[in-house]
Parts: structure tokens; C-alpha cells; sequence
């Protein structure tokens, strides 16, 4: 014979064993989350340190065939390279140039192009 707690464990399914491991269970899943959640948090934190900042301050067109175009750069690891075209109406580059900036500051640049530009701007920056 049984007796009364073993036939209600029985019936519900509700054992000491049962409610144990499900406790094992929560606790471990709660562990990987918080990993996790870390890993992402450090990631986030250190991903943005060394990022290179920049900000097109004018541009003029001077002719057919050459843009000046003024910009900033924050660069906070030091010396960096920026990409810096020239569009048409239509969106296309007619004129590109590689620019190496020493440090942190306000640069202008001279683009040559292929046909008049109606735009510049800073594509990216890189660490050099």
C-alpha cells in the first residue's frame, strides 16, 4: 500500500526529485543569461572606444573638374585615413580622393573630378 502523499505524487506527478532538478534547471538558464548579458554589456563598452568620427563642415564646387571640401575628424587612436568623394546630380562619384589626417582636427581637401559635382562628403575614416 501506498500512502497518501505517493498517490497524490502519483496522480500530479509532483515529486522532491521533480521540483529539484526544475530548480537546477531555472538556476542554470538565469547563469546563461547573465553570461550573456555580460558578454554583450563589455562588448558594447569597448566595441565604441577607438571609433573615428567625422562631419563634412562645407564643400564648394570650383569647376568642372575640382571640389574643396572641408571636414572634421575625431580621432581618438590617433592617426587615420578618410575617403572622401564627389557626387553628381545623379548620385554618381565622379571624384574620389584618400585623405591621411594626423590627429583630431579640421581638414580641407581639393577633389579632382570627372565631370562638375554638385556635392562632397566624408564616405569613411579609418585607422591608418
Amino acid at each position: 500500500m501506498s500512502t497518501e502523499s505517493d498517490l497524490l505524487a502519483s496522480r500530479y506527478g509532483k515529486t522532491a526529485t521533480s521540483s529539484k532538478v526544475t530548480r537546477q534547471r531555472i538556476i542554470a538558464v538565469a547563469s546563461v543569461l547573465v553570461a550573456v548579458f555580460l558578454g554583450w554589456a563589455i562588448w558594447v563598452t569597448v566595441s565604441g572606444v577607438n571609433e573615428i568620427k567625422h562631419q563634412v563642415l562645407g564643400y564648394q564646387v570650383l569647376s568642372e573638374g575640382q571640389t574643396s571640401v572641408k571636414f572634421s575628424v575625431q580621432s581618438p587612436a590617433g592617426a587615420a585615413k578618410c575617403a572622401i568623394q564627389v557626387l553628381n546630380q545623379g548620385f554618381a562619384v565622379v571624384g574620389y580622393k584618400e585623405v591621411a589626417v594626423p590627429a583630431s582636427g579640421q581638414y580641407e581637401t581639393f577633389v579632382n573630378t570627372t565631370e562638375l559635382g554638385v556635392t562632397g562628403l566624408v564616405d569613411k575614416c579609418w585607422l591608418k
